[in-house]
């Protein structure tokens, strides 16, 4: 009798197996046709699938009221969900994005002084400070910067046209991992669907392109600010600007910066006062009558700069917004300020550049002149380095 219950029990047992095997197959059968339907045929399905440790189940997500990326309306985006169980009940949620350019794009990169490099929201651990760590990583060059860029959780690949085809002299696509911080490997893999489909893109509008070989690795970028005067990558030239210089006690004196490169599209360094220092100025600015907010904003309102630059493709597609207002796009030979932001521009081997930097609230009014000091020795360095004519800096306020 027991080796006969024994027997059904494993019949059983192996039928369910059996059944959860099929299940499986079936799901990711359509998860294929999901992938290939949603984001246009232009990734390779199973190299999806295998991300996060796999996934057997997608579907898509609706964006922009459509559920399919459209080549024909560039830019446009497809989004996936994946299947998870909780409490006996399938549940979905977002898994991988991909966005498709066309470049030249107006509104490609909009530099808002809304957009802050701090969260401030969250309950910082005992003996943290709100200016220790940026929100996200700073977007890091992918080898020699020709290839595109790549952030935590998101890979953008160019694949640049041999001859410019109706006005578009290139594509861009973005994988981006919607699960979390991906690990080092699965950056990779994003960065292979990268390259895959800004290919395939050009290739339907009749663009013949390569895009540069992916580097090896795709190291994670670190969140956490050091010491200014040791400032690396895009904030050596604050370092530069630090060294020798007296007046120092109402600049940041906190920086994260990213790895440059001589072909990179885009750059961005960090720059905050520690909240510490900023306490101990409170005292002079309340003497001097410079409005600097109460206790609570040491940690609502960190003081920060941050900037924003901007070369070739990207540069003819970037947009200052200052405060709310209209995005305003910006050509070589133009500069100006606005409300906690100041942008030049330049040219750079015949393409253009744009030179942005924005401020944290009322820290414009406590730097003073020495806001400008700091504009014009970043926009100057990088300008240099980058081998820029032409620069065009804003005039004083």
């Amino acid at each position: 009798m027991l080796l006969c219950i024994a027997g059904v029990g494993g019949v059983v047992f192996g039928g369910w197996a059996l059944y959860g095997s099929y299940q499986s197959w079936q799901h990711r059968g359509e998860s294929r046709v999901v992938l290939r339907e949603a984001c246009a045929d232009l990734v390779d399905p199973d190299a999806v699938m295998r991300l996060d440790g796999g996934r057997d189940w997608l579907m898509p997500s609706e964006v922009k009221n459509r559920k399919r990326l459209d080549l024909g309306q560039l830019p446009d985006e497809c989004v996936v969900l994946s299947s998870y169980e909780e409490r006996g009940k399938t549940r979905w949620t977002t898994y991988f994005g991909l966005k498709v350019h066309s470049l030249p794009q107006q509104g490609l990169h909009v530099v808002d002084t809304d957009d802050k490099p701090f969260t401030t929201w969250s309950r910082l651990p005992a003996g943290k400070d709100v200016t220790d760590e940026v929100a996200d990583p700073l977007p890091a060059p992918l080898g020699d910067g020709r290839a595109g860029t790549y952030s935590a959780r998101t890979v953008s690949v160019t694949a640049v046209c041999a001859q410019p085809v109706g006005g578009v002299t290139a594509f861009l696509a973005s994988a981006t991992a919607r699960y979390g911080d991906p690990s080092d490997k699965d950056r990779k893999a994003l960065a292979v669907l990268a390259r895959t489909a800004a290919v395939r893109a050009a290739g339907r509008a009749g663009c013949a392109a390569t895009a540069p070989e992916l580097p090896a690795a795709l190291p994670a970028q670190g969140r956490a600010l050091g010491p200014a005067e040791q400032g690396t990558g895009s904030c050596a030239w604050y370092a530069a600007f630090l060294r020798g210089r007296q007046d120092r006690e109402r600049l940041p004196d906190k920086a994260l910066g990213a790895p440059v490169s001589e072909h990179g599209g885009s750059e961005s360094c960090v720059l905050a006062l520690d909240t510490d220092t900023r306490k101990g100025i409170e005292p002079r600015l309340l003497a001097e009558g410079v409005r600097y907010g109460g206790p609570s904003d040491r940690w609502t309102n960190p003081w920060w700069l941050q900037t924003h630059s901007y070369f070739g493709d990207d540069a003819a597609g970037a947009k200052m917004e200052a405060g709310g207002g209209k995005a305003t796009a910006i050509a070589a030979g133009q500069a100006g300020r606005g409300y906690r932001l100041m942008y030049a521009s330049a040219t750079c081997q015949g393409r253009p550049a744009v030179l942005g930097m924005t401020v944290a609230f009322q820290y414009d009014g406590v730097l003073g002149p020495r806001l400008d000091d700091v504009f014009k020795a970043y926009a100057t360095e990088t300008a240099t380095r980058r081998g820029c004519t032409g620069l065009v800096l804003p005039g004083p306020e």
